[in-house]
C-alpha cells in the first residue's frame, strides 16, 4: 500500500518525536516534515514532497496553529489540517472549521482516536469529533434557524445534503446512482448549494447540514 506524507509540527521536540513514531506506526504513514512553530512550516512552502495530511499543535510560538491555518486559506493550500489542541474553545472551533481546518484532536486523545482521525481525513476529507460536536450544538441557537435558510433547498437538493452526510460516506457516484440521476446532474445540486450559501467544499456541506438541523452531530 502506497504510503501517505504527514507534516507534523510541533513546538515540544520530545513530543514531536513522540508522535512521529506513534504516527508511522498507525498505518502506512511517513512523516516526511517536521516543524517547531508555524512560521517554520510556511517558510518551507511549497512542501516536497507534497503531503497528504498537516497535522498542526494549535499552541505555538512563533506563529500558531490559528495563524498557519489563515495563512493556508489565503494562499490556497489545499492539504487537510487536523488540528491538536488542549484548547476547547467552541468560538474558536468553529472560526477554524469554516478557515478549512478538516478535524480537531484533543491532546490527551488515545492512539486508536488519532488513528480514526488520520484515516477519515485522508479517506474521506474531515473527522467530527466530540469537540466539534459540541461545539456545534452550543452554536445552533433556534434564532439560526429563523431565517429559513433551509427553505432555500429544493426537495431534490435536501435529499442531495442528506445523502452527502450520511453515515456511509457516500461518493458523488454513488449518490447519483442512489437518486437515480446522471453524475453531471448531482454535480448540479452541489453547485447550487455552493452558490446560495457560499459554500466551498464537502466538508462545508457537512457544517451547513449540522447547522440547519438537516443532520444531528
Amino acid at each position: 500500500m502506497e504510503k501517505k506524507n504527514i507534516i507534523l509540527t510541533e513546538d515540544h521536540v520530545i513530543v514531536r518525536n513522540g508522535l512521529k513514531v506513534l504516527i508511522e506506526k498507525l498505518g502506512p504513514y511517513t512523516v516526511t516534515g517536521e516543524y517547531n512553530n508555524g512560521l517554520e512550516l510556511t517558510k518551507d512552502y511549497p512542501f516536497s514532497p507534497t503531503p497528504d495530511l498537516i497535522i498542526l499543535d494549535l499552541d505555538m510560538p512563533q506563529m500558531d496553529g490559528a495563524a498557519v491555518v489563515k495563512w493556508m486559506y489565503e494562499q490556497k493550500v489545499p492539504t487537510p489540517v487536523l488540528l491538536l489542541t488542549l484548547n476547547d474553545d467552541e468560538e474558536q472551533i468553529i472560526t477554524l472549521f469554516h478557515l478549512g481546518v478538516r478535524g480537531y484532536l484533543h491532546k490527551n486523545c488515545s492512539s486508536e482516536t488519532m488513528k480514526k482521525a488520520i484515516e477519515e481525513i485522508i479517506q474521506t476529507g474531515y473527522y467530527h469529533d466530540e469537540l466539534f460536536g459540541k461545539a456545534m450544538m452550543a452554536h445552533s441557537a433556534p434564532a439560526r434557524h429563523e431565517d429559513k435558510t433551509i427553505e432555500q433547498l429544493t426537495e431534490r437538493e435536501l435529499q442531495f445534503l442528506k445523502l452527502v452526510c450520511h453515515e456511509d460516506e457516500y461518493t458523488y457516484s454513488q449518490i447519483a446512482d442512489i437518486m437515480e440521476v446522471g453524475r453531471r446532474t448531482v454535480d448540479n445540486f452541489r453547485e447550487s448549494i455552493f452558490e446560495k450559501f457560499g459554500i466551498k467544499s464537502k466538508t462545508g456541506l457537512v457544517l451547513f447540514a449540522i447547522k440547519q438541523g438537516v443532520i444531528q452531530v
